[in-house]
């Protein structure tokens, strides 16, 4: 008779906890996932910046150019390195309509050194400011640089995360754009 009742005692404690794990909250949902990077075929958001130089920018009133934004911060290395190739493009494509904005992540760097890294690389192309990192949740930036080519028409093109592969690169998206060959 004891054995049997240890035998019961048993059950009942397998039995208890069984419903315990039963009764325990249920696991929770993973979070619904944050879109990342900017999609294309849309129409590019507008944004509203200050220029390192003065003055502001307005993405809406360049309807007409074609337009490459350039997200980028002093501190990133490809950023460095993919300068000298946006300022020669600019220089030799600026004539037949196109315009590139550097957006700089002021909320994320030092305006000292945003200033030293323009006059470094004398950028002939309007540097702009985004102190509170609106433009950079706008577009959905992840990581600089981020180049975002828009048409004349204002819809986002193509977006390329990191850095630009060269020349031919940028110009195989921008002369189509331009109506060029």
């Amino acid at each position: 008779m004891r054995k049997a009742g240890m035998v019961l005692a048993l059950g009942a404690l397998l039995l208890m906890a069984c419903q315990r794990g039963a009764a325990s909250p249920p696991t929770p949902a993973p979070a619904t996932p944050v879109p990342v990077g900017l999609t294309t075929g849309i129409p590019a958001p507008d944004l509203e910046l200050e220029r390192l130089d003065g003055g502001t920018v307005r993405l809406r009133d360049l309807r007409g150019k074609v337009v490459l934004l350039n997200f980028w911060a002093s501190w990133c290395v490809p950023c460095r390195e993919e300068m000298p190739l946006l300022a020669a493009i600019y220089r030799d494509y600026h004539a037949q309509g196109l315009e590139i904005l550097g957006v700089n992540l002021t909320s994320q760097d030092d305006f000292g050194e945003v200033r030293k890294f323009v006059e470094e690389f004398d950028l002939p192309f309007p540097i702009l400011l985004d102190p509170n990192g609106r433009a950079e949740r706008d577009y959905r930036i992840f990581g600089v640089p981020t180049t975002v080519f828009i048409t004349r028409e204002g819809i986002v093109h193509r977006v390329k995360v990191g850095i630009l592969k060269g020349r031919e690169d940028v110009e195989q998206t921008i002369r189509p754009l331009l109506g060029l060959r």
